[in-house]
This record gives C-alpha cells, structure tokens and sequence, in this order.
C-alpha cells in the first residue's frame, strides 16, 4: 500500500515537469504501467462529465462499460469512472497537454491508477490504447499517445499493436513478477532488479 501511494505522487510530480506546450511522462514497459495501475481494463466510454477537483482544478470524469478485465477488482458489464486532467464546466475550459481523449462509443482499454483514493488514467495519454480488429476479426491495441506529450526515460514506448491474449499475458506476468523494469523507479522503492 505504501509503495502505491509514494509511486502516485512520483507520477503527479513528473506531470508537473512539463511546460504549457507539452507534458512530459516517464516511458514505461506495459509491465511496469501494470505493476502501478489498479484496474487494467477494456470497455466502451458511456459518459463525460467535467468536474472540480479541490486541489487539482477542472477535471473530466469518464464512465467506461466494462467489457474485458485484465486486473483489478470489477466486473464485466459494470461502469468504472476514473479521471482525467483537463475538462470544462461551466463553459470554462482546462486543458492537459498530453492527456487521453475520450470519446462517448469510443472502444478502449486504460490503465488506471489511484491518487489518494481517486481513481486516473496512468500517464496522461500513455495509458490509454485504442481498440481495433485484426483481419481474424481478433482485438488489437494501439497507444493513443496525444501530440504534446514527451516521453522520456530508458524504455522504448511500444505503440503496437498487441493483440488481446498478448496483452493479457504480459499484464499477467507483471503481477506475478512485482519488480519494476524501469532502474528509476527501482531507485524511487529501493527495490533491487
């Protein structure tokens, strides 16, 4: 539990780094986005809504139906509402250079996190990956990485596709292997590879 709570603050602190023309994330493995994230799941966006956070100004709530889940505690066919930077109420409007767009009917699989009991997208648009079909009809992801965001760090961003059974397997294997891949995080836990 306190290894999740120190990690949130290191990924609210490295969104910080960034200027107004960009936001800046570390590049992770899909292992390591595994390891940080609550819920690893598939679904369809069923609903936005902008709303005001406290502390951290205007966010959108996103609604996903859930289809496929590859961790955390939820079902399939239930609704999970996690967060994003940026958003409008009231006709003022925020935005998060870098930051996942969602669409109603939009298909997609997140990797969500939790900051002090809130549930996020991991990483801005680096944890969101649109859903497509193979030519078997299969379903394959693509990260749907958003102009603005810079990567950076020791790991080459996989853009894809993966297909869903390697997907699975790869967040699979994360939970049963807890150690980090990125050296920067093992530093940030002391955690030795």
């Amino acid at each position: 539990m306190r290894r999740r709570n120190m990690l949130g603050g290191v990924v609210v602190l490295v969104l910080a780094v960034g200027s107004a023309a960009a936001s800046t994330v570390i590049g992770l493995s899909v292992e390591d986005q595994a390891r940080l994230s609550s819920l690893v799941v598939v679904g369809e966006v069923v609903g936005k809504r902008g709303v005001i956070h406290e502390t951290q100004g205007i966010e959108t709530a996103v609604t996903l139906r859930v289809t496929d889940v590859l961790k955390g505690d939820v079902r399939r066919g239930e609704a999970v509402t996690f967060h994003t930077r940026g958003g409008e109420v009231d006709g003022e409007i925020s935005q998060a250079v870098g930051e996942a767009q969602f669409r109603n009917g939009q298909k997609v699989l997140v990797f969500v996190e939790s900051v002090d009991g809130r549930l996020y997208n991991l990483g801005l648009s680096m944890g969101a990956w649109d859903v497509n079909e193979d030519r078997r009809g299969g379903m394959v992801f693509s990260r749907a990485l958003q102009d603005g965001l810079q990567v950076i760090g020791e790991e080459a961003v996989e853009h894809g596709p993966l297909s869903f059974d390697e997907m699975r397997s790869r967040v699979t294997y994360a939970g049963r292997h807890p150690a980090f891949d990125n050296e920067n995080l093992r530093a940030i836990t002391g955690e030795r590879r």
